[in-house]
């Protein structure tokens, strides 16, 4: 059995040694593609996160999603960088934050807190960082929340973590949609 180390992944993503190298180059393929779609999407001057709406998913799928209503779609990151890295999209269409109304600032925000509760009580984070990096020529506003686990070193360092493979996926969706207190839409 090989274990691919990093703080969470180091209990909860196994894979036998038979298939680690296959698993791990599937899983590096499939994140070049989508690399590659996005910026194709990019240099057409479309935004990948509204053509992802639009389409029902067909850059990122909806296997991660936790919540989605009409203003918002919550889901785990699929290439995370921490047990829990979820992703809270506003869905119309906003650069960055500057761009929000305060009425729209408030609702994302309510949001994000929701969700942060959530992810504290279902997966036992002490903490949940809130971050937005907006850059590039074509972007959405997503909010990105990383959970910190008690032990783990306090500070920014999960903004830069390693990305590695999604783990306990469909366990972690259904406890942090237990705990979130929404209507389930979906």
């Amino acid at each position: 059995m090989t274990v691919i180390k990093c703080h969470h992944y180091q209990r909860s993503y196994r894979m036998s040694s038979s298939n680690t190298m296959d698993e791990l180059t599937a899983w590096q393929q499939k994140r070049a593609e989508l690399s590659r779609k996005i910026d194709d999407l990019r240099r057409k001057g479309i935004c990948y996160t509204c053509y992802d709406l639009q389409t029902d998913g067909q850059l990122f799928g909806n296997e991660y999603t936790i919540y989605e209503d009409d203003l918002f779609k919550v889901v785990l990151e699929p290439y995370p960088r921490t047990k829990g890295h979820t992703i809270v999209i506003y869905k119309p269409h906003r650069s960055d934050l500057s761009e929000l109304s305060d009425n729209e600032a408030g609702k994302v925000f309510a949001m994000c807190v929701r969700v942060v509760q959530s992810i504290k009580a279902s997966l036992g984070a002490e903490k949940v960082y809130l971050n937005t990096m907006c850059d590039g020529d074509i972007n959405h506003l997503h909010l990105q929340l990383f959970p910190r686990y008690p032990g783990e070193t306090i500070g920014s360092n999960r903004f830069v973590a390693e990305r590695h493979p999604v783990s306990e996926a469909k366990d972690t969706v259904r406890l942090i949609r237990l705990k979130l207190q929404l209507p389930d839409s979906r």
